[in-house]
């Protein structure tokens, strides 16, 4: 691969660089040209055509098919793979050389990273004429965007004079996949992640692995198995060019319920750790930020229905039972108020003013009501009023929930 500038030596050297990528090699389909000899410059046609490599003899119409080629530059490369270039320094000069140093360095838009021989040192003492040192360098591509290999070599000529030249090597770093996120949060603060992974790269990619590692404060089950253990994505591990798949996981808060109710602002739960090989087996990894959850504060008294039955028959009473969550940093002294909704097919039963007494500050207390369904329907359980005595504040629920009545 060839250079794109030359900032240091641009005269004539006794050492000549050459870098070559170490990448798997790339398809290119056969398109034979098709031409007589009567044509307009119908031979010349013909010669070119013969000369293809990929033309079969005495069956030119035919293609080989899909041809492999090895790159002719830097290229680009994605996201999460590695580069890994051979770099060689040959004398090609008719007079030996000392202190040889070969300086590799990576300049990405924010910063320059030595890839190899970060010292300066010489790796060889002298380098008679047509010898030559090389070396292998690798390194896991983590920035986007143009980047440039820049290699340096110095030398002491037959004069005692230092000699230096520089070049630089361009290549691109695409982005492989893009990776979107949606959180869902229930009601018991178990949290649902849905990832969206597209594939935007030209050519299918075999997915190895797609997992979260969650925060110190979560765990996490992953949703994306059958109860047999086989992958929701058995049927084919590729990903086609564009295809977007869908993983879902879900995380369970370590905390207690009270614990929980005093965490506020912004959450960490994990990190998304990919792994993927393209079309020639070339690995790929990307590790996403930490994902970021918005805690939602819900006040100073968080109202759960702890238990709630989906369907009950007509006359058949059954219990609701509330949980009642102090957030704040004060005791509370509650009361509850039973209202009706209008046009209800259920009513309380027994007081319709109860005294709950103390819930202490980052606690909670179990409430439980008697229903009565007298027609069948869907019902919005309510109304509620919850009274803080000590502060007369009140908190109002026009509804906590909905009920299937059915006949008898």
């Amino acid at each position: 691969s060839s250079g794109i500038n030359a900032e240091y030596g641009t005269g004539t050297h006794a050492l000549a660089l050459r870098v070559m990528r170490l990448t798997k090699p790339a398809i290119i389909p056969s398109w034979p040209l098709q031409a007589e000899s009567s044509d307009y410059c119908g031979e010349s046609l013909v010669t070119h055509r013969d000369k293809d490599i990929t033309v079969l003899p005495h069956l030119t119409s035919y293609p080989y098919g899909e041809v492999l080629t090895v790159p002719q530059n830097l290229g680009s490369i994605y996201l999460g793979e590695t580069f890994s270039s051979f770099v060689n320094v040959q004398n090609d000069s008719q007079q030996t050389v000392r202190d040889v140093v070969l300086k590799t360095d990576l300049q990405t838009s924010s910063q320059r990273m030595p890839l190899s021989n970060p010292t300066g040192q010489a790796m060889v003492s002298k380098l008679v004429p047509g010898d030559n040192i090389s070396e292998v360098i690798t390194h896991e591509v983590k920035e986007l965007g143009g980047q440039l290999l820049v290699c340096t070599v110095s030398y002491i000529n037959t004069s005692g004079e230092k000699q230096m030249f520089r070049k630089y090597y361009k290549f691109q770093v695409l982005k492989p996949l893009d990776v979107r996120t949606k959180f869902f949060t229930t009601q018991d603060e178990d949290i649902f992640l849905e990832a969206q992974i597209t594939n935007t790269t030209p050519h299918p990619l075999h997915m190895q692995k797609v997992v979260l590692a969650p925060s110190p404060l979560y765990m996490v089950t992953d949703l994306n198995f059958l109860p047999d253990g086989e992958s929701i994505f058995a049927d084919s591990d590729y990903i086609n060019p564009d295809d977007t798949w869908q993983y879902l996981y879900k995380l369970s808060p370590k905390m207690t319920a009270d614990e929980k109710s005093n965490v506020k602002g912004v959450s960490s739960v994990g990190k998304l750790d990919i792994m993927w090989l393209s079309n020639f087996g070339e690995r790929g990894r990307l590790q996403s930020s930490q994902l970021q959850r918005l805690i939602v504060s819900h006040g100073e008294l968080v109202v759960t229905v702890h238990s709630l039955p989906h369907f009950i028959a007509s006359d058949q009473q059954f219990q609701l039972c509330l949980r009642l969550r102090n957030t704040s940093d004060r005791k509370y002294n509650l009361h509850v108020t039973l209202g009706q909704l209008p046009n209800s097919g259920l009513v309380w039963v027994g007081d319709i003013r109860k005294v709950i007494g103390e819930v202490l500050p980052c606690s909670h207390l179990d409430v439980q009501l008697d229903i009565l369904p007298i027609k069948s329907g869907v019902w919005d359980v309510g109304e509620i009023t919850i009274e803080n005595v000590l502060t007369n504040k009140k908190f109002n629920y026009p509804s906590i929930g909905q009920i299937l009545v059915g006949l008898k």
